[in-house]
């Protein structure tokens, strides 16, 4: 056990490990000094001079982030003489600093603009003409430097260095001539380039994708968790007028910890502008016509039923939640324990050590603790779509899921498009569901809430940000009335009610509640599950990580 050691932080005694920093001490002690170059991830710079705390004893102030804490120390965060010391600093970091907060994308989350207000003096004694630097440069494909507005905090160049180990960004030239930059012909171009963005605590960094969309000040950050691998990764989605404009990364030190990577980060875009399915329709004689959605799920349910359990089978995504497939694996089992479901596996690249999994799915994990064939390999999909193409599968129902995408996919939907019965439940206008007999819209990322499972076994709250469009309903909603149609009880109100019911007929879920999984999730009982600790970056000796 770590010796500990006791200190007075404005007067509130704290307690921390042996070794632990003063800015760490007075973050526990709830009074976190202001600071720009200090983050936790990150090793310590102590060049921004902004953290200046007064100890007793001590003839001058000094950096809390660079100091240790010592037992009996007695810390002063507030005082004159360290009031006076943070304005000077302040001072000096906006001699340089060009005053154009009105048009700067960072306004609204700027810590030099947060802290003007806070610490700084409110005029400038600086006379003289301000430095130029070169402004709106795309060092990388997602990220824009205006070297006017960096503070040289260097938290950019230490994340590539430590976090990334691809060191791209670099401080060049001497002095006030200081500027960050890129190596030549070495843009950013790392899978986890957006994170400098995030950690640049002024607007010299900002995202391409995001930049000059929205002021910050607009935007309703939802906690979520990213849908885009296994790993989970904690998100915020930021919303405002029924549109996702961003994703940002959420601390959660047993998951991703202060990071994401970049194909995370936009993973709402393919969905903002992927074709989406408006309204239930069900094919006709002069092409597709619109179904009221009882109707359409009764059609589903029926030819299902047609079909019996040795003539029908069910793809359901991986990215569907715990609470959707509870609901379609009592869906299965209402056709008839023989009834074949595959959650098809879909896999890409291979995990980096890191955040990015290989698994390109949110929850087979979760499909797998539901007893669900997640398909190993890719075996059970390929046997299923091959008894599709033979015709002995006649009737297939597609949840989340293009057959037309999967390997085999194309003979099976030949077969299906010319006799046989193709049913779809999807969010998008997918190749399949152009073929499809009937066609249900459902909720896509975003729009749904629920529960995840990650690749380590630890379930998490899943959010709706935005309200779906037209009549697309959440894939848990649309099952049920599928379900409701064959004779079942299905009278589930929300998706915690069916939480609730997979905590009590399923072990790995016993005693989970929406309520425990609260804003970091919970790990399953179950073994090697719950030890998770995030890695702190790409192993070493792994390479640069390239997007």
């Amino acid at each position: 056990m770590a010796e500990t050691i006791r200190l007075t932080i404005d007067g509130k005694a704290v307690e921390v490990d042996k070794g632990t920093s003063v800015i760490e001490a007075a973050r526990k002690a709830g009074v976190m000094p202001p600071h720009y170059c200090y983050h936790p991830g990150l090793t310590v710079a102590g060049n921004c001079r902004m953290c200046l705390v007064e100890i007793e004893k001590m003839p001058k102030l000094v950096t809390s982030c660079t100091t240790q804490a010592a037992d009996g120390m007695v810390v002063l965060t507030r005082s004159d003489k360290v009031k006076k010391g943070v304005a000077g600093v302040e001072e000096f970091l906006l001699a340089n600093h060009p005053l154009d907060c009105p048009i700067c994308d960072q306004a609204g989350e700027c810590r030099l603009q947060e802290y003007s207000f806070k610490y700084g003096n409110a005029g400038s004694r600086f006379r003289e003409h301000r430095m130029n630097f070169k402004k709106d440069v795309e060092v990388g494909p997602h990220v824009v430097l205006d070297s006017e507005r960096c503070i040289m905090c260097t938290r950019c160049v230490r994340f590539c260095d430590e976090v990334t180990r691809s060191s791209e960004l670099g401080v060049f030239q001497r002095g006030l001539h200081n500027e960050i930059g890129i190596f030549p012909g070495r843009p950013l171009a790392n899978d986890y380039s957006g994170n400098v963005v995030d950690i640049c605590p002024v607007g010299a960094l900002t995202l391409k994708e995001f930049r000059f969309q929205k002021r910050v000040w607009f935007i309703r950050d939802v906690p979520t968790v990213c849908g885009g691998c296994a790993a989970g990764c904690n998100v915020n989605l930021g919303t405002s007028e029924n549109r996702i404009y961003r994703l940002t990364p959420r601390e959660n030190q047993a998951v991703n910890g202060w990071w994401m990577c970049d194909e995370g980060r936009l993973s709402y875009k393919p969905i903002a502008e992927s074709k989406r399915l408006a309204d239930p329709e069900s094919k006709g004689g002069a092409g597709f016509e619109p179904s009221r959605l009882p109707d359409a799920a009764a059609k589903i349910a029926d030819r299902l039923k047609a079909a019996g359990p040795s003539g029908a089978a069910i793809l359901a995504s991986a990215n569907l939640t715990v609470e959707d497939l509870w609901v379609v694996k009592r869906l299965a089992g209402a056709i008839g324990p023989a009834l074949r479901v595959v959650v098809p596996e879909r896999l890409r690249g291979k995990d980096d050590g890191f955040l990015i999994k290989a698994d390109r799915t949110a929850n087979r994990k979760g499909a797998a603790l539901l007893g669900f064939d997640v398909d190993a390999g890719g075996g059970s999909t390929r046997a299923l779509l091959d008894d599709v193409a033979s015709g002995r599968i006649t009737t297939l129902l597609a949840i989340a899921e293009d057959p037309a995408a999967l390997p085999g996919g194309d003979r099976a939907l030949a077969v299906l498009a010319k006799g046989g019965q193709l049913l779809t439940i999807d969010p998008f206008l997918t190749v399949s569901a152009g073929a499809a007999a009937v066609r249900v819209p459902a909720a896509a990322y975003g729009e749904f809430e629920g529960t995840y499972v990650n690749f380590h076994g630890r379930a998490q709250r899943v959010r709706r940000a935005v309200t779906p469009r037209s009549s697309a309903l959440p894939v848990w909603q649309l099952v049920a009335l599928v379900l409701q149609r064959l004779g079942a009880t299905a009278a589930y109100g929300s998706a915690p009610d069916i939480l609730r019911e997979v905590a009590g007929a399923v072990p790995a879920f016993a005693g989970v509640t929406w309520t425990s999984l609260g804003a970091g999730g919970r790990a399953l009982e179950e073994p090697g599950a719950g030890a998770s600790i995030a890695p702190k970056g790409i192993p070493r000796g792994a390479g640069a990580a390239r997007g």
